[in-house]
């Protein structure tokens, strides 16, 4: 588990570097109206992602991981549920590419949106391939998949210098299209090298189809509502907030916000198959011990993050872009921690799906596109930028709080004693990492990086030494180490 934990943390952290890397490119190349489409196509893209990407995703890993049907069957089926949910976005961006363009107030916006079509066709088909590696608990193989992708995703850059010069949005379109089919061929490869004994086992149980188009719309209409959160408020900015540029400065600051919650989706990978299995062997106290492992982890090593970035935003957002992003600052240090708040509740409700409970999850799915857009749109309205990341933050926060009560009611309690003090800690860090950037604000990004890494140095050495969260028992600490 915790071997597979650390080898999908690192595929984000490459995933981080070579994004970032994209979008410094991007941001300081391209003016901020320009820059705001490409996050504008992004965003739409984000969206049906968590549709197409991950209910096949996770009910894959969930169903392998049980071992209840036959394998070859649940992903025979799976599959060709897929390709009807791949063939139904596709044709949602390609012939209503005039209407998102009509919505979005940007004409230019439909050529743009029928080329996307094509990367729902090859990310649905990718997402195929790491569910079988997450639930035949092959999670290197993930993990390598997960790294390969970005890095390819750089060869945007070349593509927009010299041959999508004149048109750089389409560029990352091309660029983003052929990154996802170098992985795709990549995992075929190694998927069919392998040796796999589950594979060869026969089991006279098959899975009906319904039972596979119910539990893959379960997890796709529960991502939708991450999506949503996450992601409308982009769609907004650009519809509803002038000028344009500002759209441009919005999207800066949700890539920095979106850290945590891209960490967090590598603890949610991991748990859903780990739990389910133990669930499958009716091992109940040790899913339930090592779902509080898993919360313990994410407040250890991410919220530090989350804190560290919050206290720093304008300097960051300085440093990375330019001195006008600073305007968004506010809204950078509430995003951080809306992700973060989604990421837990990301995080719980697979926990919760892992015991066998998905009820819970369609509810909150149901309460949450109820309430978001229309509060989305009048925080845009009214207050801009930073009234819409403050509506985030309280709906994710709400989110995670139902979550956290769900949980403790149907499985146990979520948080363990050693939890609580890793919060405690990270209120310290919190007034810390303030008065460091308040006493020595800086936008040149060396500097801002060397803080950060002494920061979260300070951060884990203190821990280490007062024994807090997972550094209580050393022995554990060193096995992990090992492992990784």
């Amino acid at each position: 588990m915790k071997r597979g934990l650390i080898l999908n943390l690192l595929s984000n952290v490459m995933f981080f570097i070579s994004g970032y890397a994209l979008h410094y490119f991007l941001g300081n190349t391209m003016p901020p109206a320009a820059y705001g489409i490409v996050g504008t196509i992004i965003t739409v893209l984000d969206f049906e992602y968590m549709f197409v990407s991950n209910g096949a995703r996770q009910s894959l890993a969930s169903q392998i991981s049980r071992r209840r049907y036959d394998i070859r069957d649940v992903i025979a089926k799976t599959t060709a549920f897929q390709l009807l949910v791949i063939a139904i976005f596709f044709c949602i961006n390609f012939f209503g590419a005039p209407l998102f363009g009509t919505i979005l107030g940007d004409d230019s916006l439909d050529f743009y949106f029928r080329v996307a079509a094509g990367l729902i066709v090859v990310n649905g088909l990718q997402v195929i391939l790491l569910g079988i590696n997450d639930g035949l608990q092959r999670f290197g193989t993930s993990a390598l998949l997960s790294t390969v992708y970005p890095i390819a995703k750089l060869g945007v850059i070349p593509l927009i210098i010299f041959v999508f010069r004149d048109d750089p949005v389409l560029g990352v379109e091309v660029g983003f299209i052929l990154a996802v089919a170098f992985t795709i061929l990549l995992g075929c490869t190694l998927l069919a090298a392998a040796n796999h004994a589950p594979f060869r086992e026969r089991r006279a149980d098959r899975i009906p189809f319904r039972e596979v188009a119910k539990h893959t719309l379960s997890f796709s209409f529960f991502f939708i509502m991450v999506s949503l959160v996450l992601s409308m408020d982009t769609l907004v900015v650009k519809a509803t907030v002038r000028p344009a540029a500002m759209a441009g400065y919005y999207t800066g600051a949700m890539n920095f916000g979106k850290i945590a919650y891209y960490l967090l989706q590598a603890f949610a990978t991991v748990s859903l198959p780990v739990l389910a299995k133990l669930i499958g062997e009716r091992r109940r106290t040790d899913a339930v011990q090592r779902m509080q492992e898993f919360v313990m982890l994410a407040f250890t090593f991410i919220l530090p993050i989350c804190v560290i970035i919050s206290t720093s935003s304008s300097s960051l957002l300085a440093a990375f872009y330019s001195a006008d992003f600073r305007v968004a600052a506010p809204a950078l240090s509430m995003l951080t921690f809306s992700n973060f708040f989604m990421g837990m509740t990301v995080l719980l409700n697979m926990a919760l799906n892992s015991f066998g409970s998905s009820r819970f999850s369609d509810a909150l799915s149901i309460v949450s596109l109820v309430v978001t857009i229309p509060l989305f749109i009048a925080a845009a309205t009214y207050g801009g930028i930073s009234a819409i990341a403050l509506a985030s933050m309280a709906c994710t926060g709400l989110a995670m709080l139902a979550t956290l009560l769900r949980v403790r009611a149907t499985a146990g309690a979520p948080i363990s004693r050693r939890s609580w003090i890793v919060l405690g800690a990270n209120v310290v860090l919190a007034a810390l990492s303030a008065a460091v950037f308040h006493l020595a604000p800086t936008d040149n990004l060396l500097i801002l990086a060397v803080l950060y890494a002494a920061l979260y140095g300070v951060y884990l050495g203190v821990a280490l030494i007062a024994k807090i969260g997972p550094f209580a028992d050393l022995r554990n600490l060193k096995a992990l180490f090992k492992r990784g």
